[in-house]
């Protein structure tokens, strides 16, 4: 009888322990998933940075060509 008592309680000890675990693996489903959508928006920001920058430039570029423009203009004057 001893025995069955002892196993009774290393086997409640065993699904302590193995709800406990499965708590933790869904907490860190949860956090994983956190990160997948702080990394998705992180994603889109750059994306977003990355085709203002592409606008600015082709409006420096065009800036340039404006800038040059006059100065021929000018010179052409003087």
């Amino acid at each position: 009888m001893d025995l069955l008592k002892q196993l009774e309680t290393k086997m409640h000890a065993l699904v302590q322990q193995r709800n406990q675990l499965k708590e933790e693996l869904d907490a860190l489903k949860a956090a994983g998933a956190a990160g997948d959508q702080e990394l998705q928006s992180l994603r889109a920001r750059l994306e977003e940075a990355l085709a203002e920058k592409t606008a600015l430039e082709k409006d420096r570029e065009a800036v340039k060509a404006q800038v040059a423009s006059i100065l021929q203009a000018l010179e052409a004057l003087g």
